[in-house]
Order: structure tokens, then C-alpha cells, then sequence
């Protein structure tokens, strides 16, 4: 990811964060678990993937842990 397309969804996450919203990725991009890690270091809420991409994220926060 461009380092122009990360700072964008950091701003929208704390934009979201500071109106008392919560802020989720979905689609191909919530299911790449090359930035699972940099979303959730962000703040990111949700993660909204396919059915077959869960245990693949899912695996990918529990290693962060």
C-alpha cells in the first residue's frame, strides 16, 4: 500500500474514532493479510472479509497477540 493511501485511512479512522464512530475495512483490502497488522495498529474496529478469508485474518491478529 502507498504510504499516501495508509495515511488516508489513518485519518479516517481517528476522524471516525473522535466522532464516537467506528471505522471497518471491507473487501479484498480487509482480506490482505500483508496490512491486517498495520490496520489493526491503526485502530481499525472491523475487518469485514469473505467467509473464506476469516480463519486467514483471524489467524493473522493471533499471531500479533
Amino acid at each position: 500500500m502507498r504510504s499516501w493511501t495508509s495515511s488516508i485511512i489513518h485519518i479516517t479512522i481517528d476522524g471516525a474514532h473522535k466522532a464516537g464512530k467506528w471505522a471497518g475495512i471491507c473487501g479484498e483490502l480487509g482480506a490482505d493479510t500483508t496490512l491486517t497488522e498495520r490496520f489493526v495498529e491503526m485502530g481499525i474496529d472491523e475487518l469485514s472479509v469473505a467467509p473464506s478469508m476469516v480463519l486467514s485474518v483471524r489467524s493473522k491478529i493471533c499471531e500479533m497477540a
